[in-house]
């Protein structure tokens, strides 16, 4: 039988693995605190000095402290001006992606029940992700052109014709928001079904041994055990709710009063005008802090976080 040797550990070989775990240690500090120092740049120094701007006529600490940035906005907001029309243009794009997620969700419970042919649907649903969306807009913006595809068989099939939906005010957003709505459910029905996937059978099983319905089943059993996944897709939405917008730049350019508010700062900053969209960037950000509080202290009121 083989006998075992030990070697007795001398001081220099402690002293040098203690040097080496050192050298280790040190390179690794290094190499973390340039991700440290980019977030402190980008989200402290860049975020403060935008603050800066909203309290100043030009350049923070060389022009006066003034609040004639608030006043602007808040006189502007009370009329029918520009930002009180993109305000309205974004939450119209808010709800609909609030719609479209739940009907996201609807479509993943479908997939999971495994209806015929749900592989191919699976794919189908897919496929738009696929598509840059500068094509698909593209495509879209040639079917309804006047003399287009969709032109043509309306007014063969129904005698309706019409001019072009995206140069008048009071069609523009609205096909917008239709291309928003029908350009795909994009890849959250991936997410939400690997969620319902997680349940376990004997749950279901359960409930179809007391008879429950799919109907019943939808709404008391899956929605409730993957409903954290929802919420989190839902506060996500939250965090961007004076964000939303779509393709404007590319239809429309902003014009027939299809601008929103991040379309707004946008031509404001390349205007190059700082102070103005600053304020107006700073106050929808302190408003957007209480609803997502809110909203998330609701939602874990209403239903708390379940485990399986």
């Amino acid at each position: 039988m083989k006998q075992k040797t030990y070697r007795l550990t001398s001081d220099a070989d402690i002293k040098k693995s203690k040097r080496r775990s050192k050298i280790n240690r040190n390179v690794f500090i290094a190499v973390m605190i340039i991700p440290a120092l980019y977030g402190i740049f980008r989200y402290v120094a860049v975020n403060m000095y935008s603050i800066l701007l909203a309290f100043s006529d030009g350049t923070p600490f060389k022009d006066p402290f003034t609040f004639r940035n608030f006043n602007m906005f808040w006189t502007e907001m009370q009329g029918n001006g520009t930002l009180a029309m993109a305000l309205t243009n974004t939450l119209q794009y808010f709800l609909v992606g609030i719609i479209q997620q739940f009907l996201c969700y609807v479509v993943a419970y479908f997939l999971y029940k495994k209806i015929p042919g749900h592989k191919v649907f699976r794919f189908a649903f897919y496929l738009p992700c696929l598509i840059a969306p500068v094509i698909s807009t593209a495509i879209f913006m040639e079917l309804i052109r006047v003399g287009g595809p969709i032109y043509k068989l309306a007014q063969e099939l129904f005698g309706i014709t019409y001019n072009d939906l995206l140069s008048r005010p009071e069609s523009a957003t609205h096909t917008i928001i239709t291309y928003m709505f029908l350009s795909g459910i994009g890849t959250s029905y991936l997410i939400f079904l690997g969620a319902m996937n997680r349940i376990p059978k004997e749950i279901i099983e359960a409930g179809k041994l007391d008879g429950c319905s799919t109907w019943r089943e939808f709404w008391s059993l899956v929605f409730p055990l993957t409903f954290g996944t929802y919420s989190t897709f839902f506060l996500m939405s939250l965090c961007g709710i004076f964000a939303a917008s779509g393709p404007i730049l590319y239809m429309t350019q902003g014009g027939a009063n299809t601008t929103t508010l991040g379309f707004w700062l946008f031509s404001q900053v390349m205007g190059d005008s700082y102070n103005y969209p600053a304020a107006v960037g700073l106050v929808f950000t302190m408003l957007g802090i209480p609803i997502l509080l809110l909203s998330r202290h609701i939602i874990n009121k209403v239903n708390p976080e379940v485990t399986y």
